[in-house]
């Protein structure tokens, strides 16, 4: 303490200073001045009890101060509720003194209290009470749009205070005060709000009415009693949604509601939801102009809350959207899709199967944008164990098909290529690969859905440019069922496997595995990984390659110097099987 005294010496002889000033300079210094003085305030732990007491005096009366410029009130307002962390019981008595019953208060009086319980919730809810009490009875003299305004941040911020202190009074310092009492006050204020004043056609009013929507709506939803007048005036809020300029408050507040709902376990009614479904989609699909991106956040953030709230609906409504064959809603539904997923929402795992036929409702759908979000959306379904065996396999059909289509759409256009669709298309080939790259074949339940139907893709010729990936899939996926096979009486092999697609024949395989093998010598990947499939799968392809292998294998597979005589075996090799026309399969 004796070392820090001089700087503290300094700081009150700044502070007397700065106070002489007050009632000398202009409405333009004035600024500067409490500016200054906030700036102090709230960097100095220790203030000398007459010195705030002064400050208090100063602050209060320039805040009340008709005839001085609203942004001085403000700064005035700051610097006593700032004052609050050094002496909140005085605070509060002068704020309280000019907040009397019958008689309407100053605008920024409202605010200051109003700012007080938001910056200290604790100190303010023992004079909650008093505080609505007092509240009540100046709404009916209320006329100013300002005035109306001042009320509406008040029932806001109290409203915010009072449903902390609900869901975690036993983390205030004193015995437990009857909430109920509180949220009766803040629904009689926010009952006559939105009967006398929220018909109003004021933008500003309108703004602030929204803003107090959501955390009023969230507290009354805690009492049972209360819970259907509040959600009858969800309605009111989704009416709102009309302007840019307000519609992300819309949406805040929405959230804020169903937060509540689910924290409170209420259900909402039917009608309620899809009017909420509905509306939250069009602040993600906007059109013809696209949302705004802080807005379209916070409604995916709403979608989060209904999926884990109502899945089963949510999934219904998005199944019906997704018929509609319109590309904006489709996208917005897929990127929604995508974000659930990835948030790991426990309770749609229980929907599976609902969003994979979702996925399905698309997959003729010709638009890039579409078949760019589906890929994407495929992706990250399998990333997080979202493909089962009876709906999935036409999703990983899905991801090579787009690659083919894509190709075939840029070798050979049915009619020029813009510039755009172009860009599209290669698009749509590298997210192709790029989903083959990431799959992971052993996740839960992908074993399942690709073995052996994965192999269906290795001879057709369209299908060559994924060869890389898919040979490390199948290599994966057959160790795995060589671990199956050494704990089962059961063969595992190919010859012998139905599924419901038509499997390459063990003449198509060998030979399409041969041929590829090739490419090894000019340093390609797939060569590579069809000489390592060739290793492992004789048993799969034909249980009769595993003793022809034993004396075949060391030719086949010697080291590769890029020779011709490499290419010359390969082709020996493939004679004496008796498959002709290999080049249809490169």
């Amino acid at each position: 303490y004796l070392i820090l005294f001089p700087s503290i010496l300094e700081i009150l002889g700044d502070i007397n200073l700065t106070l002489g000033l007050l009632n000398k300079e202009d409405n333009i210094s004035k600024e500067d001045i409490y500016g200054h003085l906030t700036s102090i305030i709230q960097n100095t732990d220790i203030l000398d009890d007459a010195i705030v007491q002064r400050l208090i005096y100063y602050a209060s009366k320039d805040m009340r101060d008709d005839n001085i410029l609203r942004e001085i009130r403000m700064l005035a307002g700051e610097v006593l509720v700032s004052l609050a962390a050094h002496d909140f019981n005085s605070v509060m008595y002068e704020l309280q003194s000019n907040f009397r019953i019958l008689e309407l208060p100053n605008e920024f009086v409202v605010l200051a209290l109003a700012e007080l319980a938001t910056s200290y919730v604790s100190q303010s809810i023992p004079f909650m009470m008093m505080t609505l009490l007092t509240m009540q009875t100046m709404l009916r003299l209320t006329e100013e749009e300002r005035m109306k305004g001042a009320f509406c941040i008040a029932l806001e911020k109290f409203s915010r205070a009072i449903y902390k202190y609900v869901n975690h009074w036993r983390d205030f310092p004193y015995p437990r005060l009857d909430a109920n009492r509180l949220s009766d006050k803040i629904f009689m204020l926010f009952r006559y709000i939105m009967d006398k004043w929220a018909s109003t056609t004021s933008p500003t009013q309108i703004l602030a009415i929204i803003k107090a929507h959501g955390p009023t709506v969230s507290l009354l939803l805690h009492r049972e009693d209360l819970c259907e007048y509040a959600l009858g005036q969800v309605p009111w809020l989704l009416n709102q949604y009309k302007d840019k300029e307000i519609d992300f408050d819309v949406t805040q507040s929405l959230r804020q509601i169903l937060t509540a709902a689910v924290l409170y376990g209420v259900s909402l009614p039917k009608p309620l939801r899809k009017a909420i479904f509905i509306s939250l989609l069009h602040q993600v699909c906007r059109v013809p102009e696209p949302p705004e991106k802080e807005n379209e956040i916070e409604a995916s953030n709403c979608f989060l809350i209904l999926a884990h709230s109502n899945p089963a609906d949510l999934m219904d409504f998005f199944d019906e959207q997704m018929r509609n064959n319109n590309e904006v809603i489709r996208m917005g539904i897929l990127t929604l899709l995508r974000s659930a997923i990835n948030a790991e929402e426990p309770k749609l795992r229980d929907h599976i199967t609902s969003i994979e036929k979702a996925v399905k409702v698309v997959m003729g759908d010709l638009s890039i944008k579409v078949r760019n979000s589906t890929l994407l959306l495929i992706q990250t379904m399998c990333e997080k164990c979202y493909i089962e065996a009876r709906e999935g396999w036409p999703l990983i059909d899905y991801i090579f098909t787009q690659f083919s289509v894509s190709n075939k759409n840029l070798e050979k256009p049915i009619k020029p290529n813009s510039q755009e669709t172009e860009k599209g298309e290669t698009s749509i080939r590298e997210i192709s690969l790029e989903v083959l790259k990431t799959l992971d074949p052993l996740v839960i339940g992908m074993p399942q859905v690709l073995w052996p139907r994965i192999l269906t893709f290795v001879v057709p010729a369209e299908y060559t440019g994924t060869l890389e990936y898919l040979f490390n899939i199948i290599r994966i996926l057959f160790m795995a069922e060589e671990r199956k096979k050494n704990n089962a009486k059961e063969s595992t092999a190919l010859v012998i496997s139905t599924g419901a697609v038509k499997l390459p024949s063990p003449q198509q395989l060998l030979a399409r595995l041969l041929v590829i093998s090739m490419l090894a010598s000019v340093g390609k990947l797939c060569g590579a990984g069809a000489i390592g499939l060739l290793k492992i799968l004789p048993e799969i392809i034909h249980p009769n390659l595993v003793e022809l292998w034993k004396t075949r294998i060391p030719e086949l597979l010697q080291p590769l110097e890029g020779t011709s005589a490499w290419d010359q075996v390969l082709f020996k090799e493939a004679r004496n099987i008796k498959i002709l026309s290999f080049s249809k399969y490169c």
